[in-house]
């Protein structure tokens, strides 16, 4: 199975204050409209290979969202990725021969502010939570650009799209290994990064790195405490760095393996951990 990263969730207690911290350095989004469960709402960041940053909160304080609500309750950024395929059913089906618990294909509704009605299929794989460790999947039903498009906020930025998701695991091996039996994914390679404190990888040939702790107490420790293996970290690709900077707070480039990468430093958006590499 090709990894194709659809997008990376942001979950947060307020649509409007996380839109508002994208907003605060730059990066305007769409308002999405309200998800068929009527708690959730969500806000796009397009980019222009059709990958995308999802927002997504519960409408009103107190309501009960269905997905993700730890997430959103306690402000958790990161809480997902997903991935495009062409047939989620035949691929389901192939993941529970393997003993792969798969929750769905299910379909998903959501009406734009403008009526337009965007409905595609999903399922959650894995054990660990929906798109936490495992991505989640997806098939459109309708047009693939009805539910996304490219943003405003990133004309002449060079931004060009999601680059490669991390993910913060307990045993880097043992995620690793998992990958390769249910996905047929790359070696686990080592790469020199100071961006995360425990040894981290990148699977060979995928958009997928694995981080673990370094200690008990570091932050990818706490985070997998707090909410299981899950993404910590997204990278997104430019083609022009130069445009980049000057458009966005970006720290200077650290090491990210073979790869230079630079951080969008926010006091709002550093919890988001939101790294732009060279394309």
């Amino acid at each position: 199975m090709a990894f194709r990263i659809d997008r990376v969730v942001f979950a947060w207690a307020h649509l409007e204050a996380l839109a508002g911290a994208f907003a605060s350095v730059g990066l305007t989004t769409d308002y999405g409209g309200i998800h068929t469960n009527g708690a959730t709402h969500m806000a796009t960041l397009g980019f222009a290979d059709g990958s995308y940053l999802e927002l997504i909160s519960v409408r009103q304080p107190g309501q009960q969202a269905p997905v993700w609500q730890h997430h959103i309750a306690t402000n958790g950024g990161l809480c997902a990725w997903s991935v495009s395929v062409g047939d989620v059913h035949k691929i389901s089906g192939r993941l529970t021969t393997l003993g792969i618990p798969v929750d769905g294909p299910r379909s998903s509704i959501r009406r734009r502010p403008d009526g337009e009605t965007i409905e595609s299929e999903i399922a959650f794989v894995g054990a660990e939570g929906m798109g936490s460790l495992h991505p989640f999947m997806i098939t459109d039903r309708t047009p693939r650009e009805n539910r996304v498009r490219l943003s405003k906020s990133i004309d002449g930025s060079g931004l060009a799209g999601l680059h490669s998701v991390v993910l913060a695991a307990p045993d880097v091996e043992a995620a690793a290994i998992e990958f390769q039996r249910v996905y047929g994914a790359g070696e686990p390679v080592d790469i020199d990064t100071s961006a995360f404190p425990g040894r981290t990888v990148q699977l060979h040939g995928e958009p997928v790195a694995i981080t673990s702790p370094a200690s008990h107490d570091d932050w990818v420790a706490r985070r997998i405490r707090t909410y299981g293996p899950t993404p910590c970290a997204c990278l997104v690709r430019s083609t022009d760095m130069v445009a980049s900077h000057d458009q966005f707070p970006l720290t200077r480039p650290t090491r990210f393996g073979d790869r230079e990468i630079s951080w969008l430093e926010s006091e709002k958006l550093r919890p988001l951990r939101i790294g732009v590499m060279p394309e």
